[in-house]
């Protein structure tokens, strides 16, 4: 089996998925709030490339974090530690605290509608509920967090990790992740033709109407491809490091011919490039230190700014608006982090090394 041997001590990757997380909430300030000064944002940025990026990142981390782990036991308490913390705190505040905002009345509020909600969101079920009863009814979409329907995802790659390490050793590694990428990709494609050919069939969701299949297209199957690749930048970094300038220029010729002329059909060889090329070429410093926030700004982002709606601050001048969102979704992530996701660390935890080896 192939082994990497790469020092990610001195890597970008906190500060790229920082990065990614911000290009999710700026792109969901615009999607939700349809103010027209914010339509360069839709028009500029992409949330499915930010996603993407973040299942290469999760493949590559994660992947080593098993590989690392003293036992099966071990890695899930980690990923547990590492993910769900900060999940349930937003969740249930969210389901508890919205009750103010919600058109019906405690009494109705409190009932079967608010038990779905905070039980299918604390399984990672988010689509079975993504609604409280009476609230964000008069916005353009109602879900509370709509950000949240990746975590599944993430949770179904955490647990494939040690089927996928364990059939790559008794099978060989390019042979497993072959079979495993050329599954995903036939569900990716196929689904996306589907939709393409049959674009009248359509589901009706909080968000509004949305061809099935295109549903379909992004769903867990489809997104093993990007975390695969993930997984293969870690196992063939030792010889992937030797050709920086060379992956560089391959990753600029994909990207272009993917943008103007395939259609997003390249998309996870160039997303992987980035990764790799602003990963590790040039380290930046060490983000680790001040812990990593681009997890709170994900998922805390999308109800933060559904609240600001709700509340009419959409008529705020639009440079006001943006600061507003900017500072409190950046000081609910501080919180957030200081508050409830480091204390909950493994000791292993490399945020916990960093912050000991500042002292």
């Amino acid at each position: 089996m192939v082994r990497g041997s790469a020092d990610f001590n001195r890597n970008n990757l906190d500060c790229l998925r920082l990065i990614f997380a911000s290009i999710v909430m700026l792109f969901h300030l615009y999607a939700l709030s349809l103010m027209p000064a914010f339509s360069v944002l839709d028009h500029y940025l992409s949330a499915g490339f930010a996603v993407k990026s973040f299942f290469v990142i999760s493949g590559l981390l994660v992947y080593r974090s098993y590989t690392r782990s003293s036992s099966l036991s071990s890695y899930l308490e980690k990923r547990a530690r590492r993910i769900y913390p900060a999940y349930f705190t937003i969740v249930t505040l969210a389901a508890v605290s919205l009750c103010s905002l919600s058109s019906l009345p405690i009494s109705q509020y409190f009932g079967a509608g608010f038990w779905k909600y905070l039980v299918a969101n604390l399984l990672f079920l988010n689509f079975l509920a993504p609604s409280l009863p009476g609230v964000f009814t008069n916005n353009d979409i109602s879900a509370v967090n709509g950000a949240l329907w990746t975590l599944k995802i993430e949770v179904a790659f955490y647990l494939c990790v040690p089927i996928i390490h364990r059939v790559c050793r008794r099978f060989g590694t390019k042979k497993v992740i072959g079979i495993i990428l050329f599954f995903s990709c036939a569900w990716k494609y196929g689904f996306a033709y589907l939709a393409y050919i049959y674009p009248s069939r359509v589901i009706y969701t909080v968000g509004g109407a949305h061809n099935i299949y295109a549903k379909m297209e992004a769903q867990f199957p489809s997104q093993l491809v990007y975390f695969c690749a993930g997984i293969l930048l870690l196992l063939y970094f030792d010889w992937l490091k030797n050709y920086f300038v060379t992956i560089s220029c391959i990753t600029a010729i994909l990207y272009v011919l993917d943008h103007f002329f395939l259609g997003g059909a390249l998309d996870v060889l160039w997303i992987s490039g980035l990764i790799f090329v602003f990963g590790f070429w040039r380290y930046v410093g060490n983000f680790s230190k001040y812990g990593d926030f681009s997890y709170g700004v994900y998922i805390v982002h999308f109800p933060i700014l559904q609240i600001m709606i709700v509340l009419g601050l959409t008529r705020l001048h639009p440079a006001i608006f943006l600061s507003f969102c900017l500072f409190c979704v950046g000081l609910t992530a501080f919180l957030l982090w200081h508050l409830v996701e480091k204390r909950f660390l493994a000791n292993s935890s490399h945020y916990r090394q960093a912050t000991l080896k500042t002292h």
